[in-house]
């Protein structure tokens, strides 16, 4: 694949990144009532702050994988930033499915994104100019 076409499909995913950051992961945990919450399968800590604060920084991924849209070169480091950080995350969701088990298909939709998102960026990664 060369280098053009390794960018757009680069910018395709980071669209389909923004979009399940801000609507899957941001937006719920930061903003949703409990009771959307519980209708989606999620346990709601007591006290919800940190599942506010996780909503919180995903929310501001969603900024910086929109600097990495605009110029994926340039911030190259960003999706570098994002092929550890889903890859970490997958595994954090595989040990703890292993360990503890997960039974909330939301959750393993997630564990499907994040790896997906950790293969599809370690293979885009674009090369400096």
């Amino acid at each position: 694949m060369n280098e053009d076409t390794k960018l757009t499909w680069l910018k395709r995913v980071l669209i389909f990144k923004i979009l399940v950051v801000a609507l899957l992961w941001g937006l719920p945990t930061l903003l949703g009532p409990a009771s959307f919450l519980q209708m989606l399968g999620e346990e709601i800590p007591n006290p919800p702050f940190y599942m506010r604060i996780f909503g919180a920084t995903q929310i501001g991924l969603v900024f910086l994988y929109w600097l990495a849209y605009q110029n994926p070169v340039k911030n190259r480091d960003i999706i570098r930033y994002a092929v550890w950080d889903n890859s970490v995350a997958f595994l954090t969701m595989m040990g703890y499915a292993a360990t503890v088990g997960i039974t909330n298909p939301t959750v393993w939709l997630s564990a499907a994104l994040v790896l997906f998102f950790a293969v599809a960026f370690y293979f885009l990664i674009p090369k400096a100019n």
